[in-house]
């Protein structure tokens, strides 16, 4: 074909017909730019295609990232008030107010079970990943990038209400007897429970330890007399709160990105 082309134009040249030739080499040109638009937009159809494609790859990574955490937040939220409604009997049994359990035994439990914690966790390897390569713009949908980058920005498992000095553990470990410790961990201690990839954490509604009563009393009555104990024991409830309203928060924005995500993969 280019040879035949190259003959045309020669034949042209050679019988001086100059106005024919620019007819004909204008021509040409036009055939190589419609050629080349023709290219690109295959070119730019194939890309655009391979892009949605890898769109909606990482849209249902992103889900699967959601509803983990979603498990994981709803584990962290149930742990949490369990710790409270601990550390609500506890402050009771310091404070010796009337609505104080009278039982030795189910106060220690109640004195320990105050100060477990979770640590928090956040699913956050998809959206990590688009941001370090620079691929968070693959998703065309504003409202979606906007919520992704709203959530994940704030990085809430690393903010105060999560990451505070969590002073009553450390000061009531440091008093209680180390057997009565040993056996309420034992028996009392975390529960792991497996969830699609994650094991969520919980602690046990009820638990039997064998402490006798006598050794507990006395325990709580010394317990009793610590008032730095009570100091951290009261900021701790204040504390659990404040994190019960951050973690409700950050649902309802999980809540709304995993039903963003479900209409777009679902388009």
């Amino acid at each position: 074909m280019i040879k035949f082309f190259s003959k045309i134009r020669q034949d042209l040249l050679s019988e001086s017909k100059t106005r024919k030739y620019l007819k004909y080499a204008f021509g040409e040109i036009i055939l190589v730019v419609i050629g080349i638009l023709i290219a690109l937009s295959i070119n730019n159809w194939n890309q655009n295609r391979l892009n949605k494609d890898l769109e909606a790859i990482y849209c249902n990574r992103l889900l699967n990232d959601v509803r983990e955490e979603k498990l994981t937040l709803e584990s962290i939220i149930n742990y949490s008030k369990q710790v409270s409604a601990h550390a609500k009997k506890a402050i009771a049994v310091l404070e010796n107010t009337p609505n104080a359990s009278t039982d030795p035994v189910e106060n220690i439990v109640d004195l320990y079970q105050a100060s477990q914690y979770a640590d928090s966790y956040s699913a956050s390897s998809t959206y990590k990943e688009l941001i370090a390569s620079g691929q968070i713009n693959l998703i065309q949908n504003d409202n979606l990038k906007t919520a992704l980058i709203r959530y994940y920005d704030i990085q809430w498992a690393e903010t105060g209400t999560f990451t505070f000095q969590n002073k009553y553990r450390e000061n009531l470990r440091g008093k209680m007897p180390d057997d009565i410790q040993t056996e309420i961990r034992s028996k009392c201690g975390d529960i792991y429970v497996k969830s699609r990839n994650s094991y969520l954490l919980t602690l046990p509604s009820n638990c039997t330890v064998n402490i006798d009563s006598k050794i507990a009393e006395a325990v709580v009555e010394e317990l009793r007399k610590d008032e730095s104990l009570k100091k951290d024991l009261r900021y701790l409830i204040g504390n659990e709160a404040g994190k019960l309203n951050d973690l409700f928060a950050v649902k309802l924005q999980l809540d709304n990105l995993e039903i963003l995500l479900e209409k777009i993969i679902d388009q």
